[in-house]
């Protein structure tokens, strides 16, 4: 079996069959604020993703962290009552149960939510997320044959699964061992419903009305004196955006100056250096460049890419960068995978650089704990 955790910056797998659990991380490009702002890209990211770690298809389960979904615990009600023989349920307790859950639903900021009202201890919780980013990622492993069986909030498994480092091997067998949550804590089974609100006779009649009174009155000049305020510093703010546009237009642009490149070591200023980009922008990168080791994996078709991509490292300051060809078979998506190491400042130079040469390449990480960074240049 297969198990997804999903936090904010992308998601683990973990299979026995992985010699280690690789992460997807999701770019602003493709999920923001956990938003899926292209479904169709992430499919075929994820799909790639899933080729490049030999992923098996099999059943999987979604495990869900603190940071993805929004909680609330419940004071009116209590879990929906199961149907037992001869137990009557109160009308008014699930009036209350269905009153907050609904305001508390209409509160989440996403078109479509997957969410469950779950028993915890001896409270009940209203457990939701977007469902749109789930089923994104469950549909593309559907794709590749696997089975989703569950999507589980990680709160479920208690303490015993500490999900602080993200997904482990630990916490992963207590997750495969935990039948119990898997019944109780599933989203996919008794989901709740967004209701929408619906108008009383009263508020229709007054809605009506204000309609046809603005359709009336619409054609009739402004007499309100708040308007003319509005309109005269609408006005005013055009007058000082177009002082500021032509100011700046009018001012020389500043030079720019490149470093010679023929001694990456004569660059070194102090614990940092400070390459100049072909765009002309200085970047700073930290003096982690001269540990940091660079391994480029191409086809034999592709060695004019690999030696411009090697070139350009070079040249903006890296000084151990190496390329192959790879035997391997090679993968339809180029992709740069980071070893734990990497700083997130060296990985957003290191990536400006390749997208120079590999403008559309996909952003993986390992778990090595060597300053590695590995690109592979695939067939596109």
């Amino acid at each position: 079996p297969i198990i997804l955790f999903i936090d904010r910056t992308g998601f683990s797998v973990y299979q026995d069959t992985l010699t280690n659990i690789p992460k997807f991380s999701f770019t602003p490009d493709l999920v923001m604020n956990l938003d899926v702002l292209n479904k169709e890209q992430l499919t075929k990211f994820i799909a790639t993703f899933i080729q490049i770690n030999k992923i098996t298809p099999s059943s999987f389960v979604i495990v869900l962290s603190d940071y993805v979904i929004f909680v609330k615990d419940l004071v009116n009600s209590a879990q929906k009552p199961a149907v037992i023989q001869g137990l009557k349920e109160d009308p008014s307790d699930n009036k209350n149960h269905i009153d907050e859950v609904q305001s508390f639903l209409e509160d989440i900021p996403f078109e479509y939510v997957m969410a469950k009202v779950i028993k915890v201890g001896n409270a009940n919780r209203i457990v939701a997320v977007n469902n749109d980013l789930i089923m994104t990622i469950a549909n593309a492993f559907a794709s590749n044959k696997s089975t989703l069986e569950a999507v589980i909030p990680g709160f479920v498994f208690g303490q015993s699964a500490n999900f602080t480092a993200g997904l482990t091997l630990e916490n992963s067998k207590i997750i495969l061992g935990n039948a119990e949550a898997f019944k109780l804590g599933n989203l996919l089974t008794n989901q709740e419903m967004v209701i929408p609100a619906q108008k009383s006779e009263n508020e229709l009649r007054n809605l009506l009305t204000e309609a046809k009174s603005d359709l009336t009155n619409g054609m009739k000049k402004p007499s309100n004196r708040r308007q003319y305020v509005l309109v005269g510093a609408f006005v005013i703010l055009l007058i000082i955006l177009a002082i500021v546009y032509f100011g700046s237009a009018s001012q020389p642009e500043p030079k720019s100056y490149k470093l010679k490149n023929s001694n990456p070591k004569a660059a070194v200023i102090s614990p940092t250096v400070t390459p100049v980009l072909a765009s002309g922008s200085a970047t700073t990168i930290p003096i982690a460049i001269k540990t940091a080791s660079i391994e480029i994996s191409y086809s034999a078709s592709s060695s004019g890419i690999a030696t411009k991509l090697k070139s350009d490292l070079l040249g903006a300051g890296f000084q151990n960068v190496t390329d192959e060809v790879s035997e391997a078979s090679i993968p339809e998506k180029s992709s740069v995978a980071f070893s734990q190491n990497i700083s997130a400042d060296l990985r957003d130079n290191i990536i400006v650089e390749i997208k120079r040469t590999l403008p559309d390449i996909l952003i993986l990480e390992n778990q090595d704990t060597e300053n590695t960074i590995n690109i592979s240049i695939g067939k596109s």
